[in-house]
């Protein structure tokens, strides 16, 4: 009885301390997360009987040899005394001499019986204390299984609560990754919806831009087949042109042809009146006179002459200037139809510079470069250059202007038009690395009425032209970059 309540009392104390220690954790929070929880695992526990520190493996054997362990006397006294302390207690207790003088009666009593079984119970005493000892032993090891039992079944109770917030913050997460995974198939069932929309949108932006692009080629090639009429007519017209004044400058050969042989003729009679009437000088006088004044007519009438063959030439060359001008045109139109230089930017080779330079200085020719655009559906352009310059700059200087034409596209851009460009002569030096381009920004504005309200000129001398490679082969490069 004894061992079973000492098993019970080092029961009660274990849980009491397991109580005591478990009255200290903070209670989890239901709300908390998975990602906040924890398992606290107790490294010490104190003992309530002596106050110390000891693990948790050794926790428990020191409950079983604790002094401080409170028991009660086993002379039924009721008193509890703790372990350390029992034996001095037994000598003092009042019930233990009381059970002397009893003990001392009896044994009087008793002594002739007793000592016939003394030999009995000294070998019955001898196998109960072996019995008692493996009870002992038994119990003590019940204790500790029991102890274990306790500490895993706390251990296990703490895990599942940890394992039940696991499942439910587990359970939280999961219902939220199903209202995104919702939100998201939401999202993009309208995402597909309105992508097709847009893709029904361009298909019928894309056919009605077919269709204008069919009609603008339809009117373009009209406009092209009256061009290349205009131009044929204009053809013949300077065909008709060229041919009277092929027959005018015949006629006027014919006649000075007749005016020198009618000259030589009376030059002739004059010559023979001088021998036949050489003696009388003031016939000789009147004769010279009228000499000297035909001769001088004649004079004039060659000047005459050559002035207008002069001015015949020149118109003939500019007539096959404008017809060349409107071939050009014609073939730009063409392309334009076709397709443009949309990219603005032009790299224009002019060939056989000295040739060009001297029809420039004798007939004020111009060149234009093929025409582009600074971007698609925009302002159409073209770079006009007079190469022995124009104005105060004649004769001494190249001239570049930017020009902005009239294009298909002039009812759909903002007027006035305002341009920003670069006009780059090239350097074609051997070595790309230490070519210097001459480089020149210019400004264009224009009204939609075809008159351009301002403009500005590049001009670069003559001198600088031949100072570098910038001619070479008697070719020369012009790029331009239209900025914005």
């Amino acid at each position: 009885m004894v061992d079973d309540e000492r098993v019970s009392q080092a029961t009660s104390r274990k849980d009491l301390s397991r109580d005591s220690n478990q009255s200290h954790i903070p209670p989890i929070p239901a709300n908390q997360t998975a990602k906040s929880t924890t398992i606290v695992k107790y490294e010490k526990s104190s003992c309530l009987f002596c106050n110390e520190w000891f693990d948790a493996q050794t926790f428990t054997e020191h409950l079983i040899h604790c002094g401080q362990v409170l028991e009660e006397c086993p002379n039924g006294c009721q008193a509890f005394i703790p372990r350390i302390r029992m034996r001095s207690h037994q000598k003092e207790c009042p019930r233990t001499s009381q059970q002397n003088q009893s003990q001392n009666h009896v044994n009087n009593r008793m002594s002739v019986s007793m000592d016939r079984l003394d030999r009995q119970s000294d070998q019955r005493l001898l196998v109960i204390e072996q019995d008692v000892g493996t009870i002992r032993s038994v119990l003590n090891e019940e204790i500790r299984q029991r102890l274990h039992l306790i500490t895993d079944v706390g251990n296990i109770r703490k895990q599942n609560q940890v394992v039940e917030d696991w499942t439910r913050d587990t359970e939280k997460a999961m219902d939220e990754l199903r209202h995104q995974m919702d939100e998201e198939t939401r999202r993009r069932v309208f995402a597909i919806e309105q992508n097709q929309l847009d893709v029904q949108y361009c298909c019928d932006i894309t056919q009605s831009l077919k269709e204008q692009v069919e009609l603008r080629l339809d009117e373009a090639q009209k406009l092209v087949n009256q061009l290349s009429a205009d131009v044929t007519v204009h053809q013949n017209q300077l065909n008709d042109n060229i041919l009277k004044l092929e027959e005018l400058i015949f006629e006027n050969e014919r006649l000075n042809r007749e005016k020198f042989f009618q000259i030589e003729e009376f030059l002739q009679q004059i010559n023979e009146d001088i021998k036949n009437k050489l003696g009388n000088s003031d016939y000789v006088t009147s004769k010279q006179a009228t000499l000297d004044y035909e001769v001088k007519n004649v004079k004039n009438i060659v000047c005459e002459t050559e002035e207008r063959c002069d001015k015949l030439d020149r118109a003939l060359h500019q007539t096959m200037q404008n017809l060349s001008d409107l071939e050009t045109q014609m073939a730009m139109q063409q392309r334009i139809a076709s397709v443009q230089n949309i990219r603005g930017h032009l790299i224009w080779r002019i060939k056989d510079y000295s040739k060009k330079l001297d029809e420039s200085k004798q007939y004020d020719t111009i060149l234009h470069s093929s025409m582009f655009s600074n971007k698609a559906f925009s302002y159409a352009l073209r770079l006009d250059i007079y190469l022995n310059g124009k104005g105060t700059w004649k004769g001494r200087n190249m001239i570049a202007c930017l020009n902005v034409l009239s294009g298909e596209y002039d009812p759909l851009l903002a007027w006035p038009c305002r341009l920003q460009a670069e006009i780059i002569i090239r350097d074609q030096c051997s070595n790309p690395a230490e070519a210097e381009d001459y480089v020149k920004t210019i400004f264009v504005r224009k009204k939609s009425d075809d008159f351009i309200q301002s403009n500005q000129y590049f001009h670069i001398p003559h001198k600088v032209i031949t100072s570098r490679n910038y001619l070479r082969n008697d070719s020369m490069f012009i790029e331009v970059r239209v900025l914005k």
